[in-house]
């Protein structure tokens, strides 16, 4: 999402592009219909950003033709505080209230609640579509092997093929350690399992808020999101406690472990579901991160990473282009750097 995003925007600049994709666009950290949009989050620093990202997201819609991200809102229960004052510190519109908001799809879920006015579904199928369309034949299908700082410019390195270029962003996932490197750059390479489930909701006309459950009712260490994945659908990740989602656990065991803790979390608790899932988007995630974007320039080489990203999007893109346009990463970094 990210590269595409970054790609575009320098498209849009007036700058000649060409952007790698090793496999499918939107196919590894991106993948999946939906995402949650939200300006709740406990930096004030990253509620600016996602305000900023809110504007693009209306830009980007316009230019589709297609409501990229809904108007549900977004609510947080539990450890809200910090979230609350950043809100309050970035001037960000938002509510708190004791008692459960309507539709929340479960009987009794445990407060306080941030209300996010703001937030709502991110259709990020339809985002790749678009940006996917805008890039055209500017998008190479092929993995990046190498990357090769020559003075002033850059060799991209892929497959039998290499690319002269002024500059490269590295916005590769899972794969932006190994390439980072190359260059001097040290981004945490450190991974964790992650996948979310989609459930039938019980009334299938029932359009409830996103819901980042961070209360921790149901069982200590555990913590959740969900949102509407479609007509009827509601999708549902959790974070597990224990290490069960670490790396050397194998994607099989982190996977049946979070099935198997989310279809009792489906079934004691959100009682607005149907249990059993219906579908599943797996993931890695980067291990032991927070909200927050970080960046580093070496040369002309820019690499960036982080979990969340999605949603910064718009924003993060015309940042990351006007940072290998000028060979300077902006001081905004700084105020969304991981907490």
């Amino acid at each position: 999402m990210v590269g595409l995003a970054a790609a575009c925007e320098a498209v849009r600049a007036g700058h000649e592009v060409r952007c790698f994709e090793a496999a499918a666009p939107m196919g590894a950290r991106s993948a999946g219909g939906t995402r949650i949009f939200r300006l709740a989050h406990a930096a004030p620093g990253l509620v600016e950003w996602a305000a900023r990202a809110r504007r693009g997201w209306h830009r980007w819609s316009q230019e589709a033709g297609v409501e990229l991200v809904g108007g549900e809102g977004t609510v947080v229960s539990g450890e809200i505080a910090a979230m609350a004052e950043a809100m309050t510190q970035a001037g960000a519109g938002y509510r708190v209230v004791g008692e459960p908001p309507p539709l929340l799809p479960a009987a009794a879920p445990a407060g306080p609640f941030l209300v996010d006015p703001a937030g709502g579904v991110i259709q990020a199928a339809a985002t790749g579509r678009f940006l996917i369309g805008v890039l055209g034949p500017r998008l190479a299908g092929a993995a990046v092997t190498g990357i090769e700082a020559r003075g002033g410019s850059v060799r991209v390195l892929a497959g039998a093929d290499g690319w002269e270029c002024d500059s490269v962003l590295v916005a590769a996932g899972a794969a932006t350690p190994a390439l980072a490197a190359q260059v001097g750059i040290r981004a945490p390479a450190a991974m964790d399992h992650h996948a979310r489930f989609t459930f039938a909701l019980r009334d299938p006309a029932a359009a409830p808020p996103c819901w980042l459950d961070d209360s921790h009712a149901w069982q200590p260490g555990f913590t959740s999101y969900g949102h509407l994945a479609g007509p009827g659908l509601w999708a549902v990740g959790g974070h597990l406690p224990g290490g069960q989602t670490r790396w050397e656990m194998g994607r099989e065991q982190a996977v049946q472990a979070s099935a198997e803790t989310v279809g009792r979390y489906v079934t004691d608790h959100l009682t607005g579901l149907l249990p059993g899932a219906v579908e599943m988007v797996y993931c890695t995630t980067i291990a032991d991160a927070g909200d927050g974007v970080s960046a580093e320039l070496a040369g002309p080489v820019l690499a960036v990473w982080g979990n969340n990203l999605f949603k910064h999007a718009p924003y993060l893109a015309e940042v990351l282009v006007t940072a290998l346009a000028s060979g300077e990463l902006p001081t905004t970094f700084e105020a969304a750097a991981p907490r």
